[in-house]
C-alpha cells in the first residue's frame, strides 16, 4: 500500500506546483515609469512600460498603440518585430526598444517630435489569456519666436499697436500689460496654424491718450511655463491733441491732392478745346497721378516694427518724403493750369 501511497501523493504535489506556477506567471499588471511626459517640438522622446513584479517578457506579445485611433505604432511576437502599417507619422522616427524583455520592460522611441505626436500611448503584455496594459501621456511643446510688435496711427483717438508671435505649441496665453502689471483689455485676438502644427498668435490693442508709461506683451507656454515678452515706450508727445490732430491731417493731404487731379480732368474736357492743350494735359496727368497714389501707399505702408534699429528714422523719412511728394504735386497741378490758360488765350 505504501508505492500506491506515495505515487498518488507525488501526483498530487505536481498538480498543485503547476497550479502555483501557472498563477504565478498569469498575475502581473502593467505600469509607466512617469504617467506624463513633456517634450520639445524636434527634440527626442522615450516612452516605457515594465510589468510589476518584474517577470520575462521575451515570450509574450508586447506592443505599442497610440489613442484614440488605436493604431499600431509596434508589436513584438515570436521573437520578431512587426512596425505598424499605415502610420505613416512614425516612420523611420521610431526605435522599439527589447533589451530589456528579460525584465519585464519595453521602451519606445520617438525622434523629432512634431507637435502631432502629442496625446496618450498604450503599451501591452499578453501572455496566453492574459492581458494588461499601461497608459502614458505624451505632451509635446514648442516655445515661439522672439515678439514682435508694431505700431499704427489710427486718429485723433490714438494708436493701434499689434503684438506678433509665431512658433508655439500649444497656443499660448496673450495679454498686454501696464507699467503697473494690470492687463490691459486686448481689441482682438487670432491665431494662424502651419503644416508643421506651430501656431502664430497675433493680438492687437488700441492706446488712447490717458494711457502713460511702457505697456508690455506676454506670451506664456502653460505646458512649460516658459514666457516671451516685448515691451514699448510710446513718447507723450505722440498722444497731445495737437501731434495727432496733424497725423490726421497728414493722411488727408493725398486724399486731397487725388481730387484735385479728377477735377482737373472734368476741367479738361469743358475748357481745353485745343488739341495741343489735350495732349499737354494727357502727357502731365500720369506723372501727376503716380504722385498722387504714392503719399496714400507710403500712409498704409508706415506699420514699421518698433524692434527695427532704423524706427525712427524710417518714420522720420517716410513723413519727409511724403511732403515732398505733396509739394510736387501741388506745384505741378498749378502748373498745369497755367499752361492750360495760357495756350486757351494764345488760341483765342
Amino acid at each position: 500500500m505504501e508505492p500506491a501511497f506515495s505515487s498518488l501523493s507525488g501526483y498530487f504535489v505536481a498538480i498543485l506546483l503547476l497550479q502555483i506556477t501557472v498563477l504565478t506567471s498569469e498575475q502581473f499588471t502593467v505600469s509607466s515609469s512617469r504617467n506624463h511626459h513633456v517634450v520639445m517640438v524636434g527634440s527626442q522622446a522615450e516612452l516605457s512600460c515594465r510589468l510589476s513584479p518584474p517577470q520575462n517578457a521575451q515570450l509574450m506579445q508586447v506592443g505599442w498603440f497610440r489613442d484614440p485611433h488605436s493604431q499600431m505604432i509596434y508589436l513584438y511576437e515570436d521573437g520578431e518585430e512587426h512596425p505598424g502599417e499605415g502610420v505613416q507619422n512614425y516612420t523611420n522616427r521610431t526605435v522599439f526598444l527589447k533589451d530589456a524583455l528579460e525584465e519585464g520592460k519595453i521602451t519606445l522611441q520617438i525622434y523629432n517630435v512634431t507637435a502631432f505626436d502629442g496625446g496618450q500611448y498604450r503599451c501591452f503584455f499578453k501572455d496566453g489569456h492574459t492581458y494588461e496594459e499601461g497608459i502614458v501621456d505624451l505632451r509635446v511643446a514648442a516655445v515661439g519666436l522672439d515678439v514682435q510688435i508694431n505700431v499704427q496711427v489710427l486718429n485723433t483717438e490714438g494708436f493701434v499697436v499689434e503684438c506678433t508671435s509665431g512658433g508655439w505649441f500649444p497656443q499660448a496665453q496673450m495679454a498686454w500689460k501696464d507699467s503697473s502689471g494690470n492687463v490691459i483689455p486686448h481689441s482682438s485676438k487670432s491665431y494662424s496654424q502651419d503644416g508643421a502644427g506651430l501656431l502664430h498668435l497675433k493680438m492687437t490693442i488700441l492706446l488712447k491718450n490717458n494711457t502713460h508709461g511702457p505697456v508690455t506683451c506676454c506670451f506664456y507656454n502653460p505646458v512649460t511655463g516658459q514666457e516671451k515678452r516685448a515691451g514699448i515706450v510710446i513718447p507723450d508727445i505722440l498722444f497731445k491733441s495737437e501731434y495727432m490732430s496733424l497725423m490726421s491731417h497728414k493722411i488727408s493731404y493725398p486724399w486731397i491732392y487725388l481730387s484735385i487731379v479728377v477735377a482737373l480732368l472734368f476741367l479738361r474736357i469743358k475748357v481745353a478745346q485745343n488739341i495741343r492743350c489735350v495732349h499737354l494735359v494727357f502727357q502731365c496727368l500720369p506723372f501727376l497721378m503716380y504722385i498722387g497714389i504714392l503719399p496714400i501707399y507710403l500712409q498704409f505702408r508706415k506699420r514699421v516694427s518698433v524692434s527695427d534699429d532704423l524706427f525712427l528714422l524710417y518714420s522720420i523719412w517716410t513723413d519727409d518724403l511724403c511732403i515732398i511728394l505733396g509739394i510736387l504735386m501741388l506745384f505741378f497741378t498749378l502748373l498745369t493750369f497755367v499752361l492750360l490758360y495760357t495756350l486757351k488765350g494764345i488760341v483765342i
